[in-house]
């Protein structure tokens, strides 16, 4: 683990649409990650969680949660270093904050709660799946 300088975490997009449809649903998510450079030694990792409906596929939830970390490095660090930290430690750092403000915001709605399973964080994303 690198020595960060500081670590902003905060909720970037926090939406949820209840059509009040009835019935017993599978919820299918999608988690992706989003990774960059802001300015000089500053960076960020995003986690976007998403249930939508599809063309086939109609849910009686939307919801969308995108959890970011801004991280900010000492001025020594490596960039190969800073991205494998993005990519792996700053996503375990995340992950807990995507569930529990997942299950919150459900459980707020007066809603059934959507609870996202507990993961191995490593094994979430592949190495190629980063996105700048």
């Amino acid at each position: 683990m690198l020595p960060i300088k500081r670590m902003n975490i905060q909720v970037s997009k926090l939406e949820l649409n209840n059509k009040f449809i009835s019935g017993t649903f599978q919820l299918n998510h999608q988690i992706k990650r989003q990774t960059g450079k802001i300015a000089d030694h500053v960076y960020f990792t995003e986690l976007q969680f998403e249930v939508k409906d599809h063309a086939d596929t109609v849910y009686p939830l939307n919801i969308c949660v995108y959890i970011r970390a801004n991280i900010e490095f000492h001025v020594a660090e490596k960039e190969a270093d800073i991205e494998q930290y993005l990519k792996k430690d700053a996503v375990n750092t995340l992950y807990p904050y995507l569930r529990s403000t997942v299950s919150q915001l459900t459980a707020l709605a007066m809603i059934p709660p959507v609870v996202i399973p507990v993961v191995d964080t490593n094994l979430l994303f592949k190495d190629d799946e980063i996105l700048n």
